[in-house]
């Protein structure tokens, strides 16, 4: 990659500047995950696309690989599985009750164009309290806020325009494709055990219940 990002922005011819490599490259690290059809996204997206080899270089010396996936307009980095810091024991079972979700979806071809699975609320707390052994409203936190925060990750996100008129729920979940890419086998592996632990100590026969070898696999 360049000592700096001028080299870069003159080779724009005023397309763009210094900070909007600046502005890309956080971007990327802050949110993990950047869509093309995101408004807020778009034009780091480009930058980086357009630029490939320089942002891989830099997203390497930070010690993250970043992966392209020009199909579906979005890219992302991710994190040696080792270096990740231990997550809320609340985002854990949230991201994996997701990660399930999108699983079950696409393994029988239920995916939208956009390899989006969408679910309803109702069905994401029956997988939640099948995953942790607890009712989302008592154990899972606030879905909005939870949602808000995965969006900004690439993971998730409120959809209300998939509801048909007269749905009783307020909104749907749009569980996006990254999820699959950033919770790899070894990642659910580590998130797993966390969630094992958060288990260990309550109602005994329920507690032993882990995410089985099938279930990290998916």
């Amino acid at each position: 990659m360049p000592r700096n990002w001028n080299d870069l922005a003159e080779s724009s011819e005023g397309t763009y500047i210094v900070d909007d490599f600046k502005q890309a490259l956080y971007q990327l690290v802050v949110s993990q995950c950047l869509y093309a059809r995101f408004r807020r996204q778009a034009v780091s997206y480009r930058i980086i696309s357009m630029y490939r080899r320089e942002f891989m270089e830099a997203a390497d010396l930070m010690g993250l690989t970043l992966v392209f996936k020009d199909e579906q307009e979005y890219c992302f980095v991710r994190q040696d599985v080792t270096k990740l810091a231990m997550m809320d024991i609340q985002e854990t079972r949230f991201l994996l009750t997701l990660r399930k979700l999108y699983h079950m979806r696409g393994s029988v071809g239920d995916l939208n164009e956009r390899h989006e699975a969408i679910v309803g609320i109702e069905e994401f707390e029956t997988v939640f309290k099948e995953l942790t052994k607890l009712d989302f409203n008592k154990g899972g936190g606030d879905l909005r806020t939870l949602l808000k925060t995965s969006r900004s990750r690439g993971l998730a996100m409120e959809d209300s325009e998939v509801l048909n008129d007269g749905d009783p729920q307020p909104f749907a979940i749009s569980i996006l494709p990254a999820i699959a890419d950033i919770f790899s086998e070894q990642a659910i592996d580590r998130f797993g055990a966390s969630l094992k632990a958060s288990l260990v100590g309550n109602e005994p026969l329920e507690t032993e219940t882990n995410i089985s070898p099938d279930q990290r696999r998916q």
